[in-house]
């Protein structure tokens, strides 16, 4: 009786362990507008990667910009992970061509970093133009 009472006891804590492993991190969504020299990015993204030395240990996510505007929650894998995040922005003119499937680039990569919150809220991002200096356009896409 008491070894089967005691078999219970563990059990339901295992029970207990794997419940509490299972709840899924709280996700954030983003929005709003991307711009570069006072007008919107025609085409690009932003990666939104959780920093670790921030205590940050989430996922890698990315949200595509369209006429200056993203929206992570329309994204395939939508939200973000909230908290310490660098945020790379790539922006390109959005005139297709053989090896540029958005454009070529009209300015390096930009990086920042940002503390996001959970829930749904919005974030403007201005591109400076010194990210237009020394610029090195290099092929986005392996179409031949």
């Amino acid at each position: 009786m008491i070894r089967t009472a005691h078999c219970l006891v563990c059990l339901l804590a295992v029970l207990g362990i794997i419940a509490g492993c299972s709840k899924a991190a709280k996700m954030g969504q983003l929005s709003s507008t991307v711009t570069f020299k006072g007008k919107p990015v025609p085409a690009g993204y932003i990666s939104f990667m959780p920093d670790a030395t921030g205590g940050n240990l989430g996922q890698v996510k990315v949200a595509q910009i369209k006429e200056g505007v993203y929206n992570t929650a329309l994204e395939t894998k939508p939200g973000i992970f909230p908290g310490a995040t660098v945020i790379r922005i790539a922006g390109f003119d959005g005139k297709k061509q053989r090896g540029f499937g958005q454009g070529k680039q009209i300015f390096n990569p930009y990086e920042l970093r940002a503390i996001l919150a959970d829930g749904t809220s919005t974030m403007d991002f201005t591109v400076p133009p010194s990210a237009a200096d020394r610029l090195r356009i290099e092929p986005t896409s392996d179409e031949p």
